[in-house]
């Protein structure tokens, strides 16, 4: 029974933490290909805010995007607002990395 439950407990950390990771490795590639725009704390940069960027720790703005919808954003690229596309330069691991991490810059 005692070692029934300590494989239970560190089956949920490895489950809780995974999230954890997800978002410490999108950490960094949000700090290499996204901060430049949108600030390193998710606050759109002056220049791009004044163009419609949105800021990603608005609680507003967090509530009104899915998981998916910043992944295909990441992905596709939004061309008229001279967002790059990473289709190519991420893999669907980094993408989903990254919207975990933007997700931590909600205030």
């Amino acid at each position: 029974m005692r070692l029934a439950r300590m494989i239970a407990l560190t089956v949920a950390v490895a489950v809780v933490g995974s999230g954890l990771a997800l978002a410490a490795d999108g950490k960094a590639t949000y700090g290499a290909k996204c901060a430049m725009c949108h600030g390193a704390d998710g606050t759109a940069k002056e220049m791009w805010a004044k163009k419609g960027m949105k800021s990603f720790n608005d609680a507003a703005w967090q509530k009104s995007m899915t998981d998916e919808k910043i992944m295909e954003t990441i992905t596709n690229g939004i061309p008229d607002k001279k967002m790059p596309a990473y289709k190519d330069k991420l893999s669907v691991d980094d993408v989903k990395a990254t919207t975990a991490y933007i997700r931590t810059l909600a205030k």
